[in-house]
């Protein structure tokens, strides 16, 4: 499950980089051709909007598999480390049937709510708001390698422990 994860991660890190550098340029370009050339490209907010999304979303998935978030801890904390493992496994398997639940509803919504085209570019809407269930799907992987990883852990230390 990790080795899928890691597949994602480099998916993920390449996809913003290359979004985030193009972002970049089209922004300077529209920049250029309006104030120098006073001609804006008509579509380049409208892409970066679009662009931006991804970006966040892909980050968000990134965010998860790294445990980047912030998180209040203090009372967790208090607890004995087995019970630590307890409270961590329960919060495992919430976050994965809430986004299990947010990918089956964004699915639903990019399937019969989004037959629309884009106002500038054209495309079908479907095209943007898939960063929506694309990301949320990442980032279930990402959670559930976390989760196997926790048992992977587990049981290592029993193996090691009736080694000795």
């Amino acid at each position: 499950m990790m080795t899928i994860s890691n597949i994602i991660e480099r998916i993920e890190k390449t996809a913003s980089m290359i979004l985030i550098a193009a972002m970049t340029i089209i922004l300077f370009l529209n920049v250029i051709y309006r104030y120098f050339l006073h001609d804006p490209i008509f579509w380049a907010n409208e892409a970066s909007i679009y662009m931006m999304a991804w970006v966040t979303f892909l980050g968000g998935s990134l965010g998860l598999k790294y445990k980047s978030q912030a998180s209040i801890t203090m009372l967790v904390d208090r607890f004995k480390k087995e019970h630590q493992k307890i409270i961590n496994i329960i919060a495992y398997i919430i976050i994965l049937v809430f986004l299990a639940y947010l990918v089956y509803i964004s699915s639903y919504w990019i399937t019969h709510l989004s037959a629309n085209k884009s106002s500038s570019l054209r495309i079908p809407m479907s095209i943007p708001y898939s960063c929506v269930p694309v990301g949320l799907t990442f980032a279930f992987i990402h959670m559930l390698a976390g989760f196997v990883e926790i048992f992977k852990k587990a049981k290592n230390k029993e193996v090691n422990t009736h080694e000795f």
